[in-house]
């Protein structure tokens, strides 16, 4: 198990999914005379900036695939800085966002008589997922063989368009040598090359 989480983005992945799920999950919830009051962070300042910061996240962490198949996401200026960042600087959304959850828990949680809800518990299941990712994901090991299969993907195609440059160039080398030889005959008697409306061989003389 523990080399799965070392080779796999398997902490990565559930981090973000579960940081997600504390924005849009209720934070706190309160029941009054039967009437129950949710807050959820999402429609808050601070839900906006855990959300910026997920975004960060996504991109370091999933840069290779982000980069294949939405390479838009790295057109905005945080994009394209986390594009064009040190790979070393990957853990510092991480520690943003796990500063961040803990200022929110002692600004705000602190003191409070509202009851945390199902947001609170996955926020900070997230954050540990991601903090336990940076210490323990080995990045080289999935990048390499991600790398290793996208080259295996592409190198047939490029042999079967060089086969099929090289029968083209083949054939093309055919038909030339057969328009050149329907131009051309032979002398019966000496054999010299002739032109197809001579009437007699210029070597020999001989009648066709």
């Amino acid at each position: 198990m523990l080399e799965q989480l070392k080779n796999k983005r398997y902490l990565g992945a559930a981090g973000l999914i579960l940081l997600f799920l504390g924005t849009i999950l209720p934070y706190y919830q309160y029941s009054f005379l039967g009437y129950s009051i949710k807050i959820c962070l999402y429609k808050y300042l601070e839900g906006k900036i855990v959300m910026a910061l997920i975004v960060a996240n996504l991109l370091f962490i999933f840069k290779d695939f982000v980069e294949n198949y939405v390479p838009q996401m790295f057109n905005s200026n945080m994009g394209s800085k986390i594009k064009n960042a040190n790979p070393k600087l990957s853990i510092l959304p991480t520690i943003l966002i796990a500063a961040f959850v803990i200022i929110l828990f002692l600004r705000v949680d602190l003191g409070t008589s509202l009851k945390h809800g199902l947001g609170f518990f996955t926020l900070w299941l997230g954050v540990i997922c991601l903090v336990l990712h940076s210490f323990i994901y080995k990045k080289s090991n999935e990048m390499t063989n991600y790398s290793k299969q996208a080259n295996y993907n592409q190198a047939p195609v490029n042999s079967n368009v060089t086969i099929i440059d090289n029968q083209q160039s083949i054939n093309n080398q055919q038909i030339m040598s057969n328009n050149i030889n329907s131009n051309v005959k032979y002398c019966p008697g000496c054999g010299n090359q002739c032109d197809v409306t001579a009437n007699n061989c210029p070597m020999c003389g001989r009648s066709f």
